[in-house]
Order: C-alpha cells, then sequence, then structure tokens
C-alpha cells in the first residue's frame, strides 16, 4: 500500500465552520480509496465535504492509503423518503412542499419515476432558507461537479502569512465559461479586488448581496450601477485575483459565488441554494 497526502491548487481546507459534520449512522456508499485518490476527489465525486468525510470515517490528517475503505456520508444537500403504499412522484411532491421538477431531477437513478413502490427509498432535496427561485449561475454541462468549499481555510494574503476562511463556493469551469446572474439585482461593486480578480457584487434585495469573482472579464455593458436579469450574461470564468491588478493563473479558471447579508455583513453558505437551482 502506498501512503499518500490530498493535494488540491485550490479546494482543500480545514473543518468546516458550524456543525456541518454528517451524522456516523448515515452513509451513501462504502469506497475503496484507489491510486491518486485524495479527499477532495472523493469528496466531489460524492457530493459531500473533505470535513464530512474525515468526520465520518474518524480521520486525524488528509493522508490515504491505497485500498482504504471509506464510508462516504449523504449529500448534505439531500434527505431521503421511503415510499408508501399509494404513493406517486407527485403525491410526495406535494406532501414534502418540493416542485416535482427538482423531485424528479433529483432522482435520476430511476429508470421509470412512474413506477416506484412501498419501502423504495428516493432523495430529497433540502430547500435552502431563502432565495428559492435563483437560477444556477453556469450552463448545464459548462462545469465540473462541485463540493462544499464555504469555511475552508485559505491562506493566501499580500504578505503570505493569514489563514482567512473562504467566504463562498468554487465551481471549476474552463476560462471564458459564460457567468449568468442567479437573481435579479442592481451591481453595486464591480472592478478589480486583490482577492477576487474582477468581481461583480449584485445586490438582490435590500438585504442580500450575490458575489461573483475571479472573472476573466466582464459582459458588455456590466458595470456598477447596472440593473441585471436574472439569468443575463454578466461575465465570463477566469482566475484572476491574488494579487495586483492583472494578476491571473494563481489558480485553476473557477467561479467563486458568494452570498453575503448586509446588517452586519457577513458571509453565508451558498452551498444549499446553489444545489437548489442546479436541479432547474
Amino acid at each position: 500500500m502506498r501512503l499518500r497526502t490530498t493535494m488540491s491548487t485550490l479546494l482543500l481546507g480545514a473543518a468546516l465552520l458550524g456543525t456541518l459534520s454528517a451524522p456516523a449512522s448515515t452513509f451513501a456508499a462504502t469506497y475503496t480509496v484507489q491510486p491518486n485518490d485524495s479527499l477532495w476527489s472523493i469528496a466531489t465525486r460524492y457530493n459531500t465535504t473533505i470535513a464530512q468525510l474525515k468526520a465520518a470515517n474518524g480521520l486525524k490528517s488528509d493522508m490515504l492509503l491505497d485500498g482504504q475503505q471509506l464510508q462516504v456520508p449523504s449529500p448534505s444537500y439531500l434527505s431521503t423518503y421511503s415510499v408508501r403504499a399509494g404513493d406517486t412522484m407527485w403525491i410526495i411532491a406535494n406532501r414534502l412542499g418540493v416542485p416535482l421538477a427538482k423531485l424528479l431531477a433529483a432522482n435520476t437513478q430511476l429508470a421509470n419515476p412512474n413506477a416506484i413502490w412501498p419501502g423504495l427509498t428516493i432523495n430529497v432535496p433540502i430547500k435552502p432558507a431563502s432565495h428559492l427561485t435563483g437560477i444556477f449561475p453556469l450552463k448545464k454541462g459548462t462545469y465540473s461537479p462541485f463540493s462544499n468549499t464555504f469555511a475552508d481555510s485559505r491562506t493566501w494574503s499580500t504578505d503570505g502569512s493569514a489563514v482567512r476562511s473562504h467566504e463562498g463556493v468554487d465551481i471549476m469551469a474552463p476560462e471564458g465559461t459564460p457567468i449568468y446572474s442567479a437573481m435579479s439585482g442592481t451591481v453595486v461593486q464591480a472592478g478589480w479586488l486583490e482577492l477576487g480578480g474582477w468581481r461583480l457584487t449584485i445586490r438582490v434585495d435590500d438585504s442580500t448581496e450575490f458575489y461573483y469573482a475571479h472573472m476573466s472579464k466582464y459582459a458588455p455593458g456590466i458595470v456598477k450601477g447596472s440593473v441585471v436579469a436574472a439569468g443575463q450574461l454578466i461575465g465570463y470564468v477566469g482566475s484572476t485575483g491574488y494579487g495586483p491588478e492583472g494578476t491571473k493563473g494563481m489558480f485553476d479558471p473557477h467561479l467563486h459565488f458568494g452570498m453575503y447579508k448586509r446588517s452586519p455583513y457577513t458571509a453565508i453558505d451558498p452551498f444549499l441554494n446553489l444545489k437548489w437551482w442546479e436541479l432547474g
């Protein structure tokens, strides 16, 4: 067996803030570690987090062994439901208050969603607390599977000494991938930011702002003060930031998406919203 530490140029981090550990008894799968696996790659494949994988398996470090067995926690954005006699997907959706389209999208493993039976376990997407009607900011098929990187540690700073908490979720995508506004709103910040590179902050209501960072460029006409509609093109994925204006290539291209409450100005975890919007 070969001892190895996990590596990623961007997404490795410390445990999430708060109480995000998966219950020890809730597992989606048992996974056998393969050569070149990392906690990040396994977490991304199974839509969980590094912190949840470590908590579920009692891991004290990021080291893995080829052939090691890992219990994979169930995704944090899904719950489960056991089908009852007489149930249909429509009945379940209405009983649980979940749009039928989203319930179906969360259960693509079903060969025929019109043929379900008592005792069958299906996935139920967990509703975010607010902003249910948003649009996923990247088109289907243009980005890689993503996990929750909110509150992971980040170590870059001007002098190289600061450790900070990551205030968003990173979605890996090729340079130049179009980015769309998740909700309608007004651009309140645009231009260069040392950490975020070419970024936009869009106020979507009186209490909430969405943040899009590391863009390669903005869409035509997008400037501070622009009013944008949900689904409108606002820019393109890049790798800008971590330095003075024009710095790029310090990390792989991706969209950093954040959500902030305005009073007091506080980052909130956008992961549930992104997974909810991703279902269409």
